[in-house]
Protein backbone atom coordinates (compact mmCIF):
# COMPACT_ATOMS: atom_id res chain seq x y z
CA UNK A 1 0.00 0.00 0.00
CA UNK A 2 3.29 2.73 1.14
CA UNK A 3 4.43 1.78 -2.71
CA UNK A 4 0.89 2.40 -4.24
CA UNK A 5 0.55 5.66 -2.60
CA UNK A 6 3.67 6.77 -3.65
CA UNK A 7 3.35 5.99 -7.48
CA UNK A 8 0.31 8.06 -7.22
CA UNK A 9 1.82 10.59 -5.37
CA UNK A 10 4.80 10.85 -8.30
CA UNK A 11 2.44 10.26 -11.06
CA UNK A 12 -0.37 12.35 -10.06
CA UNK A 13 -2.61 8.91 -11.36
CA UNK A 14 -1.79 6.68 -13.83
CA UNK A 15 -4.22 7.33 -16.90
CA UNK A 16 -4.06 5.10 -19.59
CA UNK A 17 -4.20 1.58 -18.74
CA UNK A 18 -7.61 0.21 -17.08
CA UNK A 19 -6.92 -0.91 -13.80
CA UNK A 20 -8.25 -4.24 -14.88
CA UNK A 21 -6.58 -4.52 -18.33
CA UNK A 22 -4.66 -7.67 -18.44
CA UNK A 23 -0.72 -7.92 -19.56
CA UNK A 24 -0.69 -7.87 -23.51
CA UNK A 25 1.45 -10.26 -25.08
CA UNK A 26 2.88 -7.85 -27.52
CA UNK A 27 1.74 -4.18 -28.24
CA UNK A 28 2.38 -1.91 -31.68
CA UNK A 29 4.39 0.65 -32.05
CA UNK A 30 3.46 3.12 -35.01
CA UNK A 31 5.45 5.95 -36.65
CA UNK A 32 5.14 7.54 -39.83
CA UNK A 33 8.12 5.31 -40.57
CA UNK A 34 5.76 2.15 -40.44
CA UNK A 35 4.72 0.30 -37.67
CA UNK A 36 5.97 -3.50 -35.81
CA UNK A 37 4.62 -5.83 -33.34
CA UNK A 38 7.53 -5.79 -30.16
CA UNK A 39 7.00 -8.72 -28.01
CA UNK A 40 5.86 -7.94 -23.99
CA UNK A 41 8.21 -10.43 -21.76
CA UNK A 42 7.43 -11.41 -18.49
CA UNK A 43 10.52 -13.11 -17.59
CA UNK A 44 11.78 -11.36 -14.44
CA UNK A 45 7.82 -11.18 -13.22
CA UNK A 46 6.99 -7.80 -14.69
CA UNK A 47 6.01 -6.71 -18.18
CA UNK A 48 9.03 -5.34 -20.16
CA UNK A 49 10.20 -5.02 -23.77
CA UNK A 50 13.54 -5.47 -25.60
CA UNK A 51 15.49 -1.80 -25.98
CA UNK A 52 16.84 -2.50 -29.57
CA UNK A 53 13.16 -3.67 -31.25
CA UNK A 54 11.58 -0.54 -29.67
CA UNK A 55 14.93 1.51 -31.29
CA UNK A 56 13.61 0.51 -34.68
CA UNK A 57 11.04 3.36 -35.01
CA UNK A 58 11.13 5.01 -32.37
CA UNK A 59 14.05 7.23 -31.22
CA UNK A 60 15.40 5.52 -28.01
CA UNK A 61 19.52 4.85 -27.69
CA UNK A 62 20.81 2.85 -24.48
CA UNK A 63 24.31 2.51 -22.61
CA UNK A 64 24.82 0.25 -20.22
CA UNK A 65 27.67 1.32 -17.82
CA UNK A 66 28.10 -0.94 -14.49
CA UNK A 67 24.72 -1.02 -12.52
CA UNK A 68 23.29 2.34 -14.75
CA UNK A 69 21.50 1.99 -17.68
CA UNK A 70 20.76 5.06 -19.64
CA UNK A 71 17.84 5.46 -21.93
CA UNK A 72 17.55 8.45 -24.20
CA UNK A 73 13.98 8.71 -25.48
CA UNK A 74 13.95 11.63 -28.03
CA UNK A 75 17.73 13.23 -26.68
CA UNK A 76 15.79 13.02 -23.32
CA UNK A 77 18.04 11.15 -20.64
CA UNK A 78 16.10 8.37 -18.14
CA UNK A 79 18.19 6.50 -15.70
CA UNK A 80 17.55 3.09 -14.76
CA UNK A 81 19.55 1.42 -11.98
CA UNK A 82 19.75 -2.11 -13.17
CA UNK A 83 17.23 -4.69 -11.08
CA UNK A 84 15.80 -1.53 -9.17
CA UNK A 85 12.03 -1.07 -9.26
CA UNK A 86 12.54 2.88 -10.65
CA UNK A 87 13.95 5.26 -13.08
CA UNK A 88 15.42 8.51 -12.24
CA UNK A 89 14.82 11.59 -14.23
CA UNK A 90 16.31 14.79 -13.74
CA UNK A 91 16.74 13.84 -10.62
CA UNK A 92 13.47 12.66 -9.44
CA UNK A 93 12.88 9.21 -8.27
CA UNK A 94 9.79 7.49 -10.18
CA UNK A 95 9.01 4.41 -9.02
CA UNK A 96 7.60 1.03 -11.09
CA UNK A 97 6.28 -2.28 -10.64
CA UNK A 98 9.42 -3.56 -12.12
CA UNK A 99 12.92 -2.65 -13.19
CA UNK A 100 14.77 -2.46 -16.68
CA UNK A 101 17.30 -6.08 -16.57
CA UNK A 102 20.13 -7.28 -19.16
CA UNK A 103 18.96 -10.73 -20.75
CA UNK A 104 20.92 -12.66 -23.43
CA UNK A 105 23.01 -8.75 -23.62
CA UNK A 106 19.55 -7.12 -24.23
CA UNK A 107 18.33 -4.43 -22.36
CA UNK A 108 14.59 -4.63 -21.35
CA UNK A 109 12.94 -1.40 -19.82
CA UNK A 110 9.41 -1.71 -18.35
CA UNK A 111 6.30 -1.98 -20.15
CA UNK A 112 4.97 0.75 -17.78
CA UNK A 113 7.46 3.36 -18.68
CA UNK A 114 6.59 3.30 -22.21
CA UNK A 115 2.53 2.95 -21.91
CA UNK A 116 2.60 5.74 -18.44
CA UNK A 117 5.60 8.10 -18.68
CA UNK A 118 6.59 9.15 -21.72
CA UNK A 119 2.70 9.70 -22.95
CA UNK A 120 2.54 12.03 -20.34
CA UNK A 121 6.19 13.51 -21.04
CA UNK A 122 5.70 13.74 -25.11
CA UNK A 123 2.51 14.14 -24.94
CA UNK A 124 2.48 16.04 -27.97
CA UNK A 125 4.65 13.71 -29.68
CA UNK A 126 3.05 10.45 -28.73
CA UNK A 127 -0.24 8.18 -27.32
CA UNK A 128 -0.40 5.39 -25.72
CA UNK A 129 -4.26 3.20 -26.90
CA UNK A 130 -4.45 0.74 -23.91
CA UNK A 131 -7.23 -1.07 -25.13
CA UNK A 132 -5.74 -1.52 -28.52
CA UNK A 133 -2.18 -2.28 -27.40
CA UNK A 134 -0.70 0.54 -29.38
CA UNK A 135 2.20 3.22 -29.01
CA UNK A 136 1.69 5.63 -31.63
CA UNK A 137 3.35 8.96 -33.07
CA UNK A 138 1.01 11.68 -33.29
CA UNK A 139 1.17 14.36 -36.12
CA UNK A 140 3.86 16.85 -34.20
CA UNK A 141 7.35 15.64 -33.43
CA UNK A 142 8.09 14.90 -29.99
CA UNK A 143 8.08 18.38 -28.00
CA UNK A 144 10.25 18.30 -24.60
CA UNK A 145 12.31 21.09 -22.82
CA UNK A 146 16.20 20.36 -22.98
CA UNK A 147 17.56 18.81 -19.76
CA UNK A 148 20.91 20.10 -18.01
CA UNK A 149 22.32 17.36 -17.36
CA UNK A 150 24.48 18.15 -13.97
CA UNK A 151 27.52 16.10 -15.26
CA UNK A 152 28.01 18.20 -17.85
CA UNK A 153 26.74 21.63 -16.55
CA UNK A 154 29.66 23.52 -14.96
CA UNK A 155 31.08 27.00 -14.11
CA UNK A 156 34.03 28.40 -16.30
CA UNK A 157 36.68 30.09 -14.64
CA UNK A 158 37.06 33.96 -14.84
CA UNK A 159 40.18 35.10 -17.27
CA UNK A 160 43.27 35.45 -14.92
CA UNK A 161 41.91 33.61 -12.23
CA UNK A 162 43.68 30.88 -9.99
CA UNK A 163 41.75 28.24 -11.69
CA UNK A 164 42.47 29.31 -15.20
CA UNK A 165 46.05 30.11 -14.03
CA UNK A 166 46.47 26.53 -12.78
CA UNK A 167 44.76 25.08 -16.47
CA UNK A 168 41.49 24.58 -14.97
CA UNK A 169 38.59 24.88 -17.81
CA UNK A 170 35.54 24.07 -15.04
CA UNK A 171 35.61 25.91 -11.55
CA UNK A 172 35.80 23.27 -8.50
CA UNK A 173 34.10 23.76 -5.39
CA UNK A 174 35.69 21.14 -2.83
CA UNK A 175 34.10 21.19 1.03
CA UNK A 176 36.53 20.12 3.69
CA UNK A 177 35.42 19.19 6.84
CA UNK A 178 37.68 18.96 9.63
CA UNK A 179 36.26 16.10 12.23
CA UNK A 180 34.64 16.94 15.19
CA UNK A 181 34.99 20.15 17.06
CA UNK A 182 33.84 21.71 20.29
CA UNK A 183 32.32 19.57 22.74
CA UNK A 184 33.39 16.52 20.83
CA UNK A 185 36.95 16.83 20.96
CA UNK A 186 37.76 13.28 18.75
CA UNK A 187 40.23 10.81 20.45
CA UNK A 188 42.58 12.24 22.58
CA UNK A 189 45.48 9.84 21.82
CA UNK A 190 48.21 8.44 23.18
CA UNK A 191 50.98 10.07 21.69
CA UNK A 192 49.28 13.16 21.08
CA UNK A 193 50.84 16.18 23.27
CA UNK A 194 49.17 17.47 26.41
CA UNK A 195 46.04 19.39 25.76
CA UNK A 196 45.91 18.41 22.15
CA UNK A 197 42.99 16.42 21.15
CA UNK A 198 41.72 15.05 17.29
CA UNK A 199 39.76 17.99 16.84
CA UNK A 200 43.25 20.13 17.23
CA UNK A 201 44.54 18.10 14.33
CA UNK A 202 42.19 17.78 11.91
CA UNK A 203 41.20 21.82 12.20
CA UNK A 204 45.14 22.37 11.35
CA UNK A 205 45.20 20.02 8.52
CA UNK A 206 42.37 21.46 6.86
CA UNK A 207 43.15 24.93 6.78
CA UNK A 208 46.44 24.03 5.35
CA UNK A 209 44.51 21.92 2.74
CA UNK A 210 42.51 24.90 2.19
CA UNK A 211 45.83 27.18 1.64
CA UNK A 212 47.03 24.58 -0.99
CA UNK A 213 44.00 24.02 -2.78
CA UNK A 214 43.29 27.79 -2.98
CA UNK A 215 46.89 28.18 -4.56
CA UNK A 216 45.60 25.16 -7.18
CA UNK A 217 42.92 27.47 -8.21
CA UNK A 218 39.92 25.67 -6.46
CA UNK A 219 37.20 27.39 -4.00
CA UNK A 220 37.13 25.74 -0.93
CA UNK A 221 34.09 25.95 1.48
CA UNK A 222 35.05 24.89 5.22
CA UNK A 223 32.46 22.96 7.44
CA UNK A 224 33.92 24.63 10.55
CA UNK A 225 37.20 27.24 10.87
CA UNK A 226 37.06 27.33 14.99
CA UNK A 227 36.49 25.01 17.24
CA UNK A 228 32.91 24.94 17.14
CA UNK A 229 30.76 21.35 17.21
CA UNK A 230 28.53 20.79 13.57
CA UNK A 231 26.06 18.03 13.80
CA UNK A 232 27.50 15.17 11.21
CA UNK A 233 24.56 14.91 8.93
CA UNK A 234 25.05 18.97 8.60
CA UNK A 235 28.53 18.84 7.21
CA UNK A 236 27.78 16.79 3.95
CA UNK A 237 24.95 18.76 3.37
CA UNK A 238 27.21 21.70 2.58
CA UNK A 239 28.46 19.91 -0.77
CA UNK A 240 25.43 20.23 -2.88
CA UNK A 241 24.85 21.34 -6.37
CA UNK A 242 28.30 23.40 -7.43
CA UNK A 243 30.35 21.07 -5.44
CA UNK A 244 32.83 18.77 -6.68
CA UNK A 245 33.98 16.91 -3.66
CA UNK A 246 33.54 16.09 -0.05
CA UNK A 247 36.97 15.22 2.14
CA UNK A 248 36.87 14.63 5.97
CA UNK A 249 39.69 14.57 7.59
CA UNK A 250 40.33 12.72 11.08
CA UNK A 251 42.78 10.65 13.39
CA UNK A 252 42.48 7.21 13.92
CA UNK A 253 43.04 5.66 17.43
CA UNK A 254 43.18 2.22 18.82
CA UNK A 255 42.25 0.61 22.23
CA UNK A 256 44.95 -1.10 24.14
CA UNK A 257 45.47 -4.64 22.51
CA UNK A 258 48.72 -6.14 22.22
CA UNK A 259 50.72 -4.34 20.18
CA UNK A 260 48.29 -1.92 19.27
CA UNK A 261 50.66 0.88 19.29
CA UNK A 262 52.54 -0.49 16.38
CA UNK A 263 49.95 0.10 14.15
CA UNK A 264 50.61 3.22 11.79
CA UNK A 265 49.67 4.88 8.47
CA UNK A 266 47.47 6.60 6.41
CA UNK A 267 43.61 4.76 5.47
CA UNK A 268 41.48 7.20 2.81
CA UNK A 269 37.39 5.95 3.08
CA UNK A 270 34.76 5.94 0.84
CA UNK A 271 31.16 4.88 1.36
CA UNK A 272 29.82 1.33 1.20
CA UNK A 273 28.96 -1.36 3.47
CA UNK A 274 32.17 -2.51 4.99
CA UNK A 275 34.03 -5.52 3.99
CA UNK A 276 36.42 -6.09 6.85
CA UNK A 277 36.46 -5.80 10.64
CA UNK A 278 38.81 -2.89 10.77
CA UNK A 279 36.84 -0.53 8.57
CA UNK A 280 33.80 -1.43 10.36
CA UNK A 281 35.73 -0.25 13.53
CA UNK A 282 36.57 2.93 12.12
CA UNK A 283 33.11 3.60 10.77
CA UNK A 284 31.75 3.14 14.52
CA UNK A 285 34.35 4.96 16.50
CA UNK A 286 33.87 8.10 14.04
CA UNK A 287 30.22 7.79 14.18
CA UNK A 288 30.13 7.99 17.92
CA UNK A 289 30.39 11.76 17.24
CA UNK A 290 26.50 11.60 17.05
CA UNK A 291 26.11 11.19 21.00
CA UNK A 292 27.47 14.95 21.08
CA UNK A 293 24.94 16.74 18.88
CA UNK A 294 22.17 17.93 20.85
CA UNK A 295 19.00 17.64 18.24
CA UNK A 296 18.34 13.94 17.53
CA UNK A 297 17.67 13.87 14.38
CA UNK A 298 14.39 11.34 13.48
CA UNK A 299 15.47 9.75 9.64
CA UNK A 300 11.91 9.79 8.08
CA UNK A 301 10.22 6.71 7.70
CA UNK A 302 9.95 6.94 3.53
CA UNK A 303 11.23 4.20 1.28
CA UNK A 304 11.16 7.15 -1.60
CA UNK A 305 13.54 8.72 0.54
CA UNK A 306 15.27 5.51 1.47
CA UNK A 307 15.99 5.13 -2.09
CA UNK A 308 16.96 7.88 -3.20
CA UNK A 309 19.98 8.31 -0.74
CA UNK A 310 20.92 4.81 -1.95
CA UNK A 311 20.72 6.06 -5.38
CA UNK A 312 23.11 8.98 -4.55
CA UNK A 313 25.56 6.57 -2.82
CA UNK A 314 25.26 4.15 -6.18
CA UNK A 315 25.77 6.93 -8.33
CA UNK A 316 29.00 8.40 -6.93
CA UNK A 317 30.04 5.50 -5.82
CA UNK A 318 32.78 5.55 -8.59
CA UNK A 319 33.73 8.69 -8.32
CA UNK A 320 34.12 8.36 -4.62
CA UNK A 321 36.35 5.21 -5.06
CA UNK A 322 38.62 6.97 -7.67
CA UNK A 323 39.02 10.31 -5.54
CA UNK A 324 39.83 8.38 -2.66
CA UNK A 325 42.69 5.86 -4.49
CA UNK A 326 44.34 9.26 -6.27
CA UNK A 327 44.73 11.17 -2.46
CA UNK A 328 45.52 7.63 -0.65
CA UNK A 329 48.36 7.18 -3.31
CA UNK A 330 49.92 10.83 -3.09
CA UNK A 331 49.79 11.07 0.67
CA UNK A 332 51.08 7.74 1.13
CA UNK A 333 53.91 8.75 -0.63
CA UNK A 334 55.01 10.97 2.46
CA UNK A 335 53.46 9.29 5.24
CA UNK A 336 55.74 8.09 7.62
CA UNK A 337 53.41 5.03 8.59
CA UNK A 338 52.19 2.49 6.61
CA UNK A 339 50.02 2.82 2.95
CA UNK A 340 46.99 1.34 4.38
CA UNK A 341 45.06 1.81 0.70
CA UNK A 342 41.77 2.35 0.49
CA UNK A 343 38.77 0.86 2.15
CA UNK A 344 34.78 1.47 2.59
CA UNK A 345 32.68 1.68 5.40
CA UNK A 346 29.35 3.37 6.25
CA UNK A 347 30.02 7.13 8.05
CA UNK A 348 27.31 9.02 9.04
CA UNK A 349 29.28 12.12 7.69
CA UNK A 350 29.38 10.64 4.13
CA UNK A 351 26.14 9.54 4.29
CA UNK A 352 23.90 12.43 3.66
CA UNK A 353 26.90 13.65 0.72
CA UNK A 354 25.14 14.23 -2.41
CA UNK A 355 28.70 14.42 -4.39
CA UNK A 356 31.55 12.42 -4.83
CA UNK A 357 32.79 12.06 -0.71
CA UNK A 358 35.79 10.77 0.88
CA UNK A 359 36.97 10.26 4.60
CA UNK A 360 41.02 10.39 5.61
CA UNK A 361 42.42 8.82 8.56
CA UNK A 362 45.58 10.79 8.70
CA UNK A 363 47.14 8.69 11.09
CA UNK A 364 47.11 7.17 14.40
CA UNK A 365 47.64 9.29 17.15
CA UNK A 366 47.96 5.83 19.27
CA UNK A 367 51.80 5.26 17.15
CA UNK A 368 54.08 7.73 18.32
CA UNK A 369 55.86 7.94 14.99
CA UNK A 370 52.23 9.36 13.51
CA UNK A 371 51.29 11.63 16.13
CA UNK A 372 55.12 13.08 15.60
CA UNK A 373 54.13 13.55 12.13
CA UNK A 374 50.62 14.92 12.54
CA UNK A 375 52.09 17.25 15.53
CA UNK A 376 54.26 18.94 13.38
CA UNK A 377 53.52 21.62 11.68
CA UNK A 378 56.22 21.14 8.83
CA UNK A 379 55.20 17.46 8.36
CA UNK A 380 51.43 18.51 7.97
CA UNK A 381 52.03 21.05 5.73
CA UNK A 382 53.35 18.42 3.38
CA UNK A 383 50.70 16.11 4.12
CA UNK A 384 48.40 18.83 3.06
CA UNK A 385 50.46 19.76 0.23
CA UNK A 386 50.16 16.05 -0.89
CA UNK A 387 46.37 15.35 -0.34
CA UNK A 388 45.68 18.61 -2.35
CA UNK A 389 47.70 17.05 -4.78
CA UNK A 390 46.06 14.00 -4.70
CA UNK A 391 42.45 16.03 -5.02
CA UNK A 392 43.67 18.26 -7.46
CA UNK A 393 44.42 14.83 -9.69
CA UNK A 394 41.04 13.71 -9.34
CA UNK A 395 39.45 17.04 -10.40
CA UNK A 396 41.38 16.76 -13.94
CA UNK A 397 40.61 13.60 -14.78
CA UNK A 398 36.78 14.38 -13.67
CA UNK A 399 36.90 17.29 -16.03
CA UNK A 400 38.35 14.73 -18.78
CA UNK A 401 35.22 12.69 -18.59
CA UNK A 402 32.87 15.51 -18.38
CA UNK A 403 34.36 17.27 -20.96
CA UNK A 404 34.37 14.36 -23.25
CA UNK A 405 30.59 13.17 -22.00
CA UNK A 406 32.13 9.87 -20.89
CA UNK A 407 30.19 10.35 -17.52
CA UNK A 408 26.20 9.18 -17.94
Amino acid sequence: MTWLILALAVWGGMPGAPADSPVPTSIVVATTRGQIEVPVLMERGHPALSVPRLGQLLPVTAEVIDEWAVVAFADQPFRFLLGASLFVFRGRVVPLVGGAYVARDTLHVPLQWLTEYLPRMFSEGYRYDPYAGRFEEARLAPVAPPVVQPTLSYRSPRAGSAAARNGFRMLHTVVIDAGHGGTDPGNPGRYLPRGVHEKHITLALAKELRDELEKGGVEVVMTRSGDTLVDLRDRARMCREDCSAFVSIHVNSLKPTPGYENISGLETYFLSAARTAEAARVAAMENEAVSYETEKILEEDDPLAFIMKDLHRNEYLRESAQLAEMIQESGARIHPGRDRGVSQAIFTVLSHAERPAVLIETGFATNRQDARFLTSATQRQRLAEAIAAGIITYLRRYEEKVLAGTIP
